[in-house]
């Protein structure tokens, strides 16, 4: 795998951000377990360090939070751990879906507009899952709803 940089980042909701990747794809990352995991993310926690003060970090190679307190050179997490994250979490959001609405791959594929092969893509977590796929789910359900 090619190594992926970030372009931009943002907070949202929670302990979540959004991130645009130097080729254009964004990905909306919940990292509350992930901060969680190691003690030099606590001030983000407790809220000596604003969560929505991130940042891209140098080259884009990671995020990060500063601030005046020792250790915050270390509060960052790499884009690497990112695309991961960003990876698993689309697969299990996906799956998630599909699983609550009874549909099988090939029923979401198609009610979806996708190849079976890339809904088995987005849910082994080969490909990061696009934002026009989120929102052609959202789509499906406002229609079943009607």
């Amino acid at each position: 795998m090619e190594p992926q940089s970030i372009k931009a980042v943002r907070a949202v909701t929670g302990r979540s951000v959004v991130i645009t990747w130097k080729n254009g794809a964004e990905s909306q990352v919940d990292l509350r377990d992930h901060l969680a995991r190691f003690a030099v993310f606590a001030p983000l926690s407790d809220g000596a360090v604003p969560f929505a003060g991130v940042v891209v970090g140098e080259y884009g190679w990671s995020i990060r939070w500063s601030d005046d307190m020792p250790g915050s050179d270390d509060r960052e997490v790499a884009a690497d751990t990112l695309w991961r994250l960003a990876l698993d979490q689309g697969a299990a959001w996906l799956k998630a879906w599909r699983s609550a609405r009874g549909l099988t791959q090939e029923a979401a594929a198609t009610a979806l507009g996708l190849s079976n092969r890339m809904v088995r893509y987005y849910e082994a977590g080969r490909h990061l899952l696009p934002k026009t796929v989120r929102l052609a789910c959202l789509g499906f359900d406002l229609e079943r709803a009607a």
